[in-house]
């Protein structure tokens, strides 16, 4: 069975809040400084960390051991690990508070980077046998939750205007395996899989491997690809400038394989979206 993949800890800020006591001074700095910027941990060593604080390495060894790890490597490997599940907190993030020139020259280098990224590891043995399936499939289910629910409610909403019998899943009001029960080989699911997950992701991957039904998966780059079971999986870099991940480069993904899909011959057949231009002409919706 594919391990879960959320990991279980308390994030230092809590762990100092828990301490409840007074601490000598070398000690509060270090306190005030990780409950501000946890992210440190993850990046910077004890001694770069006592310099920041203006307190000692041994004062740095001491605070971690009363915190409750087992030394400052554990807690660097807690740190690396909440900044690789995508916790806002641990990432290693710009100052933007200035809404400056300089700061959305940054911001723009980094998603022209995750884009570049994204696209250099593309490959069209994934693309095109996806977008194949995708063309024939009977039904399509597109999944996504937490932040992944946006992106996933796009896709969902470009391939309504190329075929029938598309929906995003799980439909108002039911659960997940209500909608999943009529899947089978000549259907598919898109899942979009961006950290942070929640654990039925993973489980309904597994579901539609052992029913046979085609699954693509998009999933941020920090994420081990044993991590959801997929036919065709598509990384795509997520790194924001700040500390929230961006989606630039997933959006550009998607816009690309519903751009694809429009081409395939078995969708232009279907002329739909063509019928749905004329309907808005007809009631006058738009």
């Amino acid at each position: 069975m594919t391990p879960k993949p959320t990991k279980r800890f308390k994030p230092i800020d809590e762990r100092i809040e828990a301490l409840g006591e007074t601490l000598p001074d070398s000690e509060h700095k270090l306190a005030q400084l990780l409950t501000a910027q946890p992210a440190l941990l993850a990046t910077h060593s004890a001694t770069e960390l006592a310099a920041i604080a203006g307190s000692s390495k041994a004062a740095v060894t001491r605070f971690i051991q009363r915190v409750g790890y087992d030394g400052f490597a554990a807690a660097r490997r807690e740190a690396r690990e909440a900044q690789r599940w995508g916790a806002p907190g641990f990432q290693a993030a710009s100052d933007l508070s200035a809404a400056s020139e300089e700061a959305f020259g940054e911001h723009l280098r980094r998603d022209l980077q995750n884009l570049a990224l994204t696209f250099e590891r593309l490959t069209s043995g994934v693309v095109e046998p996806a977008i194949a399936t995708l063309a024939r499939a009977r039904r399509v289910g597109v999944i996504g939750y937490r932040n992944s629910h946006a992106l996933a409610q796009y896709f969902a909403r470009q391939l309504v205007l190329l075929k029938n019998h598309v929906a995003l899943l799980p439909q108002a009001g039911q659960t997940i395996g209500e909608d999943l029960a009529a899947f089978g080989p000549d259907d598919m699911l898109v899942i979009l899989a961006f950290r942070r997950r929640v654990p039925v992701v993973a489980q309904i991957a597994r579901h539609a491997k052992k029913a046979g039904v085609p699954v693509l998966v998009l999933m941020d780059a920090t994420t081990p690809a044993k991590e959801v079971d997929a036919t065709w999986r598509i990384a795509c870099e997520t790194s924001g400038s700040g500390r929230f991940d961006s989606y630039a480069a997933a959006m550009s993904v998607l816009n690309l394989l519903v751009s694809a899909l429009a081409h395939r011959p078995e969708v232009e057949a279907g002329n739909r979206l063509r019928a749905a231009e004329r309907l808005h002409e007809g009631l006058e919706e738009l």
